[in-house]
């Protein structure tokens, strides 16, 4: 099993002294609970990802980032373009983390990857590739 999964936050559009790719790297054992949300179709979606250990704070504490881990996806690497999933299907966003969290890599750092949606347009009869738009603590 994995130690740490980097989540690689990919913005082209993104300005210095940002870089176009981020990563944010999370202690497996600090995961507690992960949920996916978004409705089916091209709609907004999320993993919200619950964290304890080094980011858990006192309840007092509001305001204070760190125990909250939600990640929102694009299927563009400029601009923020819906990914679509189908009911049915199994959730792409916490297949990935699954497969992140089980790995077992010689350095420790397993990547979270994502592959493409579950569009089927004439255009990209395979889907479209999946990014990490953005990476937030609360």
């Amino acid at each position: 099993m994995s130690k740490f999964i980097q989540f690689n936050v990919t913005n082209s559009a993104a300005v210095s002294p940002l870089g176009p790719i981020s990563p944010v790297l999370i202690n497996v054992e600090d995961i507690t609970t992960f949920v996916a949300t978004g409705a089916t179709g091209a709609n907004a979606k999320t993993l919200v990802i619950n964290l304890s250990g080094r980011y858990a704070r006192a309840a007092a504490a509001t305001g204070i980032p760190g125990r909250i881990l939600t990640l929102s996806f694009s299927t563009s690497v400029a601009g923020a373009v819906n990914p679509t999933v189908v009911t049915g299907q199994p959730n792409p966003f916490v297949e990935a983390l699954v497969a992140a969290m089980s790995q077992d890599v010689p350095s420790g750092v397993a990547v979270y990857q994502l592959g493409n949606d579950q569009s089927t347009a004439a255009a990209a009869p395979n889907g479209v590739q999946m990014y990490i738009r953005t990476a937030v603590f609360s």
